[in-house]
């Protein structure tokens, strides 16, 4: 008697943050768990998808699948990656105790 494997896929997006590891990188240089995969890009109502490899910039919602629920959490974890601190050469979170010019370039 033959068993069938069920398997139960988990579609899903994440949206890229300002403090995302991922910004800036290539998709095929995102780690992810075994059997997940990363479909591709949602930019501006456009899907790109994983083949053509486009950087990932914020904003972007990064389509994944992983292939039993079981490995859901792993993926959005490694997708979901980001920096401790907020940090960028436009903006100053400082309030007030240095000047606007701090984190910006002349």
């Amino acid at each position: 008697m033959c068993v069938e494997r069920i398997i139960e896929p988990a579609l899903f997006g994440v949206i890229i943050q300002l403090n995302s590891r991922h910004c800036g990188l290539r998709l095929s240089a995102i780690q992810i768990p075994e059997r997940c995969a990363i479909l591709g890009v949602l930019r501006q109502e456009r899907i790109i998808p994983a083949s053509e490899n486009p950087s990932v910039y914020v904003g972007d919602v990064v389509l994944a699948i992983a292939l039993h629920p079981m490995f859901v959490s792993a993926l959005k974890v490694a997708l979901k990656r980001s920096h401790p601190v907020y940090y960028s050469l436009n903006d100053c979170l400082l309030k007030n105790h240095v000047t606007q010019k701090c984190c910006r370039l002349s």
